[in-house]
């Protein structure tokens, strides 16, 4: 179970939310990718153990990514 929660589901939640934070927060595009990493590494250490901080910085970059083609999508 964790093993699809690491790598099906947790991807999708960021994507969604990293297309939804941006259109609210508008032009700031690090925002999202920011909040991503907080929000994640306070759930590696209260839910998963310290080898989940690789899937942390996996996560960070798919919504960096993410965030960048939104911006140059909305110009």
């Amino acid at each position: 179970m964790e093993f699809l929660l690491v790598l099906f589901i947790c991807p999708i939640i960021v994507l969604v939310a990293s297309i939804i934070g941006f259109y609210l927060v508008g032009r700031r595009w690090f925002v999202m990718p920011l909040l991503t990493f907080v929000v994640f590494t306070i759930l590696t250490f209260t839910v998963f153990n310290e080898s989940f901080f690789i899937w942390v910085v996996v996560y960070t970059i798919l919504s960096v990514i993410v965030s960048l083609l939104m911006k140059f999508i909305k110009k």
